[in-house]
């Protein structure tokens, strides 16, 4: 469950890694890092510059699995 698969399967699938991601929306890696480990959810000004950078809709940033 949880953003952080969710973030991490887009940004995998897209061959990006953590410290690109970061650098395109104005972030660190260590944000993403985190949101990715489950340790922060992604503020909504930065789950919005994901997914306008990752082509996404916001609503898959926030995608909860079963």
């Amino acid at each position: 469950m949880a953003i952080n698969n969710t973030l991490k399967d887009i940004r995998e699938e897209r061959n990006l890694i953590q410290a690109d991601l970061a650098e395109a929306i104005g972030s660190c890696s260590q944000t993403i890092g985190r949101i990715e480990r489950g340790e922060r959810n992604p503020s909504l000004e930065i789950a919005i510059r994901l997914a306008h950078y990752l082509k996404v809709p916001v609503e898959d940033i926030f995608q909860v699995e079963d």
